[in-house]
């Protein structure tokens, strides 16, 4: 259960990071900072997804995502596609969880 709501809090971030402006004014604020932690967050989300036999697409799409993202424009939109396909892993693993 604590993946799917750390995949569901990713989520919530990548809704941020993707509105337009204000977090790309975010992210260069920070240096792109929160694309270095979010890699780490994904790398960490990966790491328990594997090791309580959840799916790892969403923290591999994160992954890419925030390795990705360092082209303004672009990574705006992959923002956009990381949120949803989070959303979905998440609310699929919380699903899963109780079965």
């Amino acid at each position: 259960m604590i993946v799917a709501i750390l995949k569901l809090i990713a989520s919530g971030i990548e809704f941020f990071l993707g509105i337009p402006f204000v977090g790309g004014a975010f992210i260069f604020a920070n240096a792109w900072g929160p694309l270095l932690f979010m890699l780490l967050f994904y790398i960490g989300i990966l790491i328990l997804s594997w090791r309580y036999g959840y799916a790892k697409w969403g923290a591999i799409t994160g992954i890419a995502v925030s390795v990705i993202a360092v082209i303004p424009v672009v990574g705006m939109i992959l923002h956009w596609v990381a949120f949803f396909v989070l959303l979905v892993d998440g609310l699929l693993n919380i699903k899963e969880a109780r079965e």
